[in-house]
């Protein structure tokens, strides 16, 4: 009898275990169906179009190369390919981030942390939903990050919560043909660091369209650029908004 009473329990933890609902995605809140989070090898994974589509972004299949591409029709364009770990952002070379794209029952998981690292938005995880905060959100229910003053009026002091500024997530729009000038100070085969004289720290992509000139205007190799270098850079149409930002740039001028 004791026996046959464990295997009730047993069969009760189990059937309790299956109809648990798993983790799902959420944009500003709204929690968007049929997102249910997968793990692998301590890896969360999500169905990527339906998360995409609520981001009012454009994503495309391509099947004759497993490639994804995701646009919203403008400068932002991100692509990836199934099973392998190399994200590009624009035309900046590819970048790994913590698992390579997987298919699942026919659908394409992409990692979470692609949604803050890559995409630069606010992750918030609560209550079995992850939360993706926009810069287009006018009012959300929770505040991803808050900074807390304190002000003295009257010999009294008052705290004030500050929210972090939204302008901080997503992709910039720059304006044609933007232009800055700076220093190297750190460069290798994908990337430059850029120390932009108004900007700060920018980090400037090898991409495949990226012209690099000398001071005179002759056209050099883009990997002859080095540390203490002072160049005069025409930014690509968008810039990651994360810290520091990331641009593909249309071309790279040494002047001194």
């Amino acid at each position: 009898m004791k026996n046959k009473f464990l295997c009730i329990l047993a069969l009760t933890g189990i059937m309790s275990m299956s109809v648990m609902a798993a983790p799902k995605m959420a944009v500003d809140s709204n929690v968007i169906e049929d997102t249910e989070i997968v793990e692998q090898a301590g890896i969360k994974y999500f169905p990527v179009r339906p998360v995409a589509e609520a981001l009012g972004l454009s994503i495309e299949w391509k099947a004759e190369d497993k490639s994804v591409v995701i646009t919203n029709g403008g400068p932002l364009y991100v692509t990836f390919r199934i099973g392998e770990n190399a994200y590009t952002f624009a035309k900046t070379a590819p970048m790994p981030f913590s698992g390579a794209p997987v298919i699942i029952d026919s659908r394409t998981y992409i990692p979470v942390d692609i949604m803050s690292d890559l995409f630069a938005f606010d992750v918030m995880e609560k209550d079995d939903v992850i939360n993706i905060v926009t810069k287009y959100q006018e009012e959300i229910t929770e505040v991803p990050s808050v900074e807390t003053t304190t002000e003295v009026t009257s010999g009294e002091e008052t705290t004030v919560e500050a929210t972090a500024d939204e302008s901080d997530k997503g992709f910039a729009d720059l304006e044609e043909n933007e232009k800055a000038t700076g220093t190297v100070t750190d460069a290798d085969d994908e990337k430059i660091t850029f120390e932009d004289a108004e900007r700060g720290t920018v980090i400037l992509t090898k991409g495949g369209d990226t012209k690099a000139y000398d001071k005179d205007g002759n056209e050099i190799d883009i990997n002859t650029i080095t540390v203490g270098m002072k160049l005069s850079v025409e930014y690509g149409p968008a810039m990651t908004m994360s810290i520091p930002p990331i641009n593909n740039p249309v071309s790279i001028t040494v002047t001194e």
